[in-house]
């Protein structure tokens, strides 16, 4: 899996980098979008990923973007990151 991160990370609460770091880590050891998707759905069912972080899925790749502090029902305008497969 190629990840890129593609904007600044905010860290308006003291457990992003660590969710963040532990989604990274996870994505990097995936060898397939089967697995890719799979993992996703394990981080899907945490509240806290889903507190802080958004995601969706594109005919090649997998974004991720950081939910806004102010409104958690909104997220940031640019992605956090891109996962190609």
């Amino acid at each position: 899996m190629d990840v890129k991160i593609e904007s600044m990370i905010f860290g308006w609460d003291e457990r992003i980098p660590e969710v963040l770091v532990k989604f990274i880590n996870s994505v990097t050891l995936t060898k397939d979008e089967q697995e890719l998707r799979e993992l996703v759905k394990v981080f899907a069912r945490s509240e806290e990923f889903n507190r802080f972080f958004a995601f969706g899925y594109g005919s090649s790749h997998l974004w991720l973007k950081q939910r806004m502090a102010s409104d958690p029902g909104k997220c940031m305008e640019n992605r956090l990151l891109i996962v190609e497969f």
